[in-house]
């Protein structure tokens, strides 16, 4: 009976240390970004490039992080580390960008989109900051243009937006903070806005296009079934109507 009883805690205690270096290896699991996955990346990058860890980008990091056995924490102080670091000794500003080099290219398309024939870029905000620093134009949409067609004139603005990817069957465009921003500036200026959303390929020339009015956003999620209602062909330069008030 004894002997029965040492067996059976021997083997009991042989399976939990198995067991704990299962568990401790998992949660030192190495971070290596080459092997988060493309979700995991495209999360953090949008973190980072826009200098805002919102509340559904930690969840959605969480997630993603203990699906694969990563360590949260460590990613989470990791990408905070990067957004307080952004700034370098020897720059003190630099473009606020979805992925830098893709977000100008991105910007760059769209503006080629309209016609010299009927629009002129009244303003191309820069997206500069230092310091948690904001230059006024950095708070208002890229593009301010105005339209004209015979006796016909009008100024509307664009919000250019470009991410690498779909995720969760939809797109995060920007944080809560900013849509309202965009919000209040098509109320103050009374002149409509519109987000230029960029999915895929790359900033010269994304694999889908859409042109979103603000005023038919209600989040700054939105989902795919809801930007089809807005999809534009890449290849198309775009038409303001003065009176139906659409960029299309």
């Amino acid at each position: 009976m004894n002997r029965m009883t040492g067996i059976i805690l021997t083997s009991i205690g042989a399976i939990l240390l198995i067991v704990g270096i299962v568990i401790l290896s998992k949660s030192n699991k190495t971070i290596k970004p080459e092997n988060f996955g493309n979700e995991l990346i495209n999360i953090i990058e949008m973190a980072v490039s826009d200098g805002v860890l919102t509340k559904n980008e930690r969840d959605l990091i969480k997630r993603e992080a203990q699906s694969k056995g990563f360590n949260y924490e460590e990613i989470i102080k990791d990408v905070e580390s990067q957004i307080l670091n952004r700034d370098s000794d020897e720059a003190e500003t630099e473009l606020i960008n979805i992925s830098k080099r893709n977000g100008d290219d991105f910007e760059k398309f769209i503006v080629h989109k309209f016609s010299r024939k009927y629009f002129k870029i009244k303003e191309w905000a820069g997206d500069k900051y230092s310091k948690g620093r904001y230059a006024e134009t950095t708070r208002q949409p890229d593009l301010l243009l105005e339209f004209n067609l015979k006796d016909e004139s009008a100024l509307f603005s664009v919000e250019c937006k470009w991410r690498s990817l779909y995720y969760k069957k939809g797109i995060e465009f920007c944080s809560i903070d900013q849509l309202q921003r965009y919000k209040e500036y098509e109320l103050e200026h009374k002149i409509p806005v519109f987000i230029a959303i960029g999915v895929g390929g790359k900033g010269t020339c994304p694999e889908d296009l859409f042109i979103v009015p603000v005023s038919k956003i209600r989040s700054n999620f939105l989902p795919i079934e809801k930007l089809r209602e807005f999809e534009k062909d890449v290849k198309s330069n775009f038409f303001f109507s003065p009176k139906a008030l659409e960029l299309r």
